[in-house]
């Protein structure tokens, strides 16, 4: 009897991690402001509402597949379709394009940093978690998935 499938170990969901690094970085905004560019309002809102479109679909795709997007569950099913054929992680993405937004609606340092520190967040402690689980879940289908799409785009 095999030992009950627990889902990759990711305890923090992966959108409180970035919302509190994009809080973080408002908050330093606000004590100790670090303009390096002009505020771009409307490119930042389309960027984010850009992100939002590529997550609510890469939701959508994995629910319609019987997977539940939360990383801290186990995978029923492998999802290549939709937003999952051109990046294995289209959520973390929109979740790093949603920052970029920030960044860019803001013109200041503290956000393109939250954008940085975002993704080494997702990268390491919920992508290798998740890769790892996937390969050792669904084996050789992933490993072949994984040689096809790239992690990010």
């Amino acid at each position: 009897m095999s030992p009950p499938d627990h889902g990759p170990g990711v305890r923090i969901p992966p959108p409180v991690m970035v919302a509190g690094l994009l809080a973080v970085a408002w908050l330093l905004r606000q004590a100790v402001p670090v303009p390096i560019g002009p505020p771009l309002p409307g490119l930042g809102a389309l960027v984010i509402f850009g992100a939002l479109a590529l997550i609510g679909w890469a939701v959508a795709v994995m629910v319609r597949a019987g997977v539940d997007p939360r990383p801290d569950k186990p995978d029923a099913a492998m999802v290549e379709a939709g937003p999952f054929r051109f990046s294995r992680n289209p959520i973390y993405l929109g979740f790093l394009l949603a920052v970029a937004g920030f960044a860019l609606r803001w013109g200041d340092l503290w956000a393109w940093i939250a954008l940085a520190a975002s993704h080494l967040v997702l990268d390491r402690l919920v992508v290798a978690k998740e890769e790892a689980y996937l390969a050792t879940r669904f084996g050789p289908a992933y490993d072949a998935y994984r040689g096809r799409v790239r992690r990010w785009v």
